[in-house]
């Protein structure tokens, strides 16, 4: 039985196996990671660059939710499934101190597959985080017909600048480029579980 069946499967308990949280994590990662071509299809990535650049919060997010509208069918709801999965993540940022931000800077190479070794992806890297941080954070606008959630503070309202990334940009994208593999698969002293109800 793979972690990753146990990572979809509501009637296994985790926390009963003694299965660090982190390894159900790197498998799904892993299962990502080998897929032929990535979750967010490579044919919308510019898109998703130019949805990131709009300056204004609401238009944005309305031009991502048509974008996302574009993803196959399969993808559209395996992309439902996880970013609803890590919305709840984020919702316990306490416990898990996972944040919607911190979610979306370990899980964007993961659903976009980028090639870093393409100056023009080091380029847009915050951007990318940045989409992915936004479906996040309003999962329940892009899939549930929800509201749409402002912003906690003004600096959520305005997207990332592209260029000039400077030296914290650029440790940034070095830090990034070990989160195209799975992280080590390492015991967790605390581990805390998340709501047991299924994702609907």
């Amino acid at each position: 039985m793979s972690l990753l069946f146990l990572y979809i499967d509501h009637s296994v308990d985790l926390m009963a196996m003694d299965i660090a949280v982190n390894a159900v994590a790197g498998a799904l990662k892993a299962f990502f990671a080998d897929l032929p071509d990535p979750l967010i299809p490579y044919s919308l990535h510019p898109e998703l660059v130019e949805a990131a650049k709009i300056m204004d919060h609401i238009e944005r997010l309305q031009v991502l939710k048509d974008i996302v509208r574009k993803f196959p069918s399969v993808n559209y709801e395996v992309f439902k499934y996880v970013i609803t999965h890590l919305n709840r993540v984020s919702q316990q940022s306490k416990t898990t101190l996972m944040t919607a931000d911190n979610l979306s800077i370990c899980f964007w190479p993961t659903l976009m597959r980028p090639d870093f070794e393409n100056k023009d992806t080091l380029s847009t890297t915050k951007l990318n985080q940045s989409v992915i941080e936004s479906f996040i954070q309003q999962c329940h606008y892009f899939f549930y017909g929800g509201d749409i959630i402002e912003p906690s503070g003004a600096t959520g309202t305005s997207p990332p600048h592209a260029g000039h990334m400077g030296h914290a940009g650029h440790g940034m994208v070095e830090s990034l480029l070990a989160l195209q593999l799975p992280p080590p698969l390492q015991p967790q002293q605390i581990q805390h579980p998340l709501p047991s109800e299924p994702l609907i």
